[in-house]
């Protein structure tokens, strides 16, 4: 959900920002930030296949509460209109949204490898056993 929301999500603020379409920009960004945030508190939910025997739900990998907080305070602050830097003031104004984007895609791509790199390793261990 995160990586169909992350396009919609800058799709929007390019719409509203670049263009007189301001309606169809603040629809693509609230659908985008929505379908973030879901997939954002997804990682936070425990897989039930992956959650059988003791052994399991010790090595199975879920994101940190702090690090969601920080993600969904990102998307927050990417769709707020209340900036440190106002957006009228350019290019500073767009620089502070584009970084919180930058640290959202980053963060969620680490989030997302080592949740891969944990399942292979759960069926590595899988295949031995």
């Amino acid at each position: 959900m995160v990586w169909l929301g992350l396009p919609l999500l800058l799709a929007g603020t390019i719409l509203l920002f670049a263009t007189d379409l301001d309606v169809a920009g603040t629809v693509l960004m609230t659908l985008g930030a929505v379908s973030v945030v879901t997939g954002i508190l997804r990682l936070r939910r425990r897989s039930k296949d992956r959650a059988k025997g003791p052994s399991a739900v010790e090595a199975y990998y879920r994101t940190s509460t702090g690090k969601i907080a920080a993600m969904i305070a990102a998307v927050v602050y990417i769709v707020s209109p209340i900036d440190i830097v106002p957006d009228p003031l350019l290019p500073f104004g767009i620089v502070d949204d584009a970084t919180a984007l930058t640290w959202l895609v980053i963060a969620f791509s680490q989030e997302a490898a080592r949740r891969r790199r944990r399942r292979e390793a759960l069926d590595a261990q899988g295949r031995q056993a």
